[in-house]
């Protein structure tokens, strides 16, 4: 693949089905990083978000960012989606992407009705995760990129922290752009200094990609990050998670024969026993994937010989019904687990929930709200087959052009909006009541002696004042 995107945004508070970007900073680099374009967006905060105290004193956009910026949600949303359309195919990057960024991408889309929720991985699109690709790097030569220890003494891979400790220098911190950028300078040193590396993350920027390595290799090196250091698991494929779809491997430094007769409790309590005889890769998140010999060279493994990894791997493939009781094990347990979460999912939740196919008639749809105008975008709303669909179409309106809702339609997205936001209890999303309450404590402690930043705590306190008084009489 020729290019990469390297994208970061700045939000409203960190819950992704709940808040909103408000700041993305967007770099196209070709296959060496060599920076082809630079987008920066910035949108106005939505009228029924209300931001985090915590995250807006971190990125510190501005009041008047959030009332006066030039666009709005929505126009950023879908200038967001063409940037990267224009430049597809790519590897999708950023540091710490895969967690963060890459669940904001998909649910801004998601909630903008664009069907193209999974854009940053398909059409030849791949997930390139920077962090995975740091802690690798460090792992396979430690003095390649320089970190800083953290209070407690650990190696820190914050971006700003690598930054620091390699002397990168781009602007200040937690600006979209900025992280942008110095996450560029953090991977130029990877792949200058560990092109292996770098040439081995590529290998695995896809689920597929991923499994293909996976099967190539009968033993093959699986990092994992504990307590500021990667550690290095060689594991054996056995079958992918009955649920999740993540690959499920045997520990190789464990012995099977010890297990092979076990029955189903006991067998199921040592799957949950540490150390663990299994080794989950999360083969959609971006991982990175090496050749055995980086894990048989540890420690851990230094002492067990060829000839016996080779008698582990083949007592596993000749028992495959120790492997079905395992998958069997771990179905169960999955299952368990979705049953007791029972709570009841709001529209903005329900991502995942939906499955990935949509009804082609709602996609045809989708594609036609946007084209058309605010009163005609009312007419589309009960057409959608989903009712969710037909309730991101209502508060899309809301958010845009109130005026040219129907009465009832504003009114009932007002009062909903009214009642979640003004609610006191504890919620999933930033509520007026949890903003003021850390307000309070920010002047109480942290910024007790700070006149500058008590005036700018003002500020966004005044601002939330604001929208809280839309709302009381709803």
């Amino acid at each position: 693949m020729e290019q990469i995107i390297i994208k970061d945004y700045e939000t409203s508070d960190s819950r992704v089905n709940f808040g909103q970007v408000i700041q993305a900073g967007i770099v196209i680099t070709d296959d060496k990083l060599n920076i082809k374009q630079k987008h920066e967006l910035r949108c106005r905060l939505k009228p029924n978000v209300i931001p985090s105290i915590g995250a807006s004193l971190v990125h510190g956009t501005s009041v008047d960012q959030l009332k006066n910026s030039n666009m709005s949600h929505y126009q950023m949303v879908r200038k967001h989606h063409k940037i990267i359309k224009d430049n597809t195919p790519a590897f999708i990057s950023g540091f710490n992407n895969i967690a963060f960024d890459l669940e904001f991408t998909r649910r801004m889309y998601f909630k903008s009705l664009i069907p193209d929720f999974y854009q940053t991985n398909t059409r030849g699109n791949k997930h390139l995760d920077i962090l995975n690709v740091a802690r690798a790097s460090k792992f396979a030569d430690e003095n390649a990129l320089k970190t800083k220890l953290s209070e407690k003494g650990r190696p820190s891979f914050k971006l700003v922290d690598l930054c620091e400790a390699n002397s990168i220098d781009n602007g200040t911190s937690h600006d979209a752009m900025t992280d942008c950028l110095n996450t560029i300078a953090v991977a130029d040193i990877i792949y200058k200094k560990t092109n292996d590396i770098w040439k081995d993350a590529l290998i695995t920027t896809s689920r597929g990609d991923a499994d293909t390595f996976i099967l190539k290799n009968k033993v093959y090196t699986s990092l994992e990050y504990f307590y500021g250091r990667s550690v290095a698991f060689a594991c054996h494929y056995l079958f992918d998670h009955p649920e999740w779809r993540w690959a499920i491997n045997w520990d190789v430094k464990v012995d099977p024969t010890n297990y092979l007769e076990m029955d189903r409790q006991t067998l199921s309590k040592a799957i949950d026993s540490s150390p663990k005889i299994l080794r989950t890769v999360k083969t959609n998140k971006s991982p990175v994937l090496l050749k055995a010999d980086y894990a048989l060279k540890t420690s851990n493994y230094s002492k067990i010989s060829k000839e016996e990894i080779d008698r582990r791997v083949k007592i596993l493939d000749n028992s495959p019904k120790f492997i079905e009781l395992i998958k069997s094990i771990l179905s169960d347990k999955a299952k368990e687990k979705m049953s007791m979460d029972q709570s009841e999912l709001l529209f903005e939740e329900t991502i995942y929930a939906g499955g990935l196919k949509l009804n082609p008639k709602d996609v045809a749809l989708m594609n036609k709200f946007h084209e058309v105008g605010w009163e005609e975008k009312v007419n589309l709303i009960d057409k959608f087959s989903e009712e969710r669909f037909q309730y991101f179409a209502e508060c899309l309106i809301y958010e845009e052009s109130p005026d040219v809702l129907p009465k009832s339609i504003y009114n009932k997205i007002h009062r909903n909006f009214a009642e979640r936001l003004t609610s006191t209890n504890k919620e999933k999303w930033e509520t007026t009541a949890s903003f003021f309450s850390e307000v309070d404590t920010l002047r109480e402690t942290k910024y007790k002696d700070n006149p500058e930043m008590l005036k700018i705590i003002d500020g966004y306190d005044k601002h939330v004042q604001e929208i809280k008084s839309r709302f009381e009489n709803a």
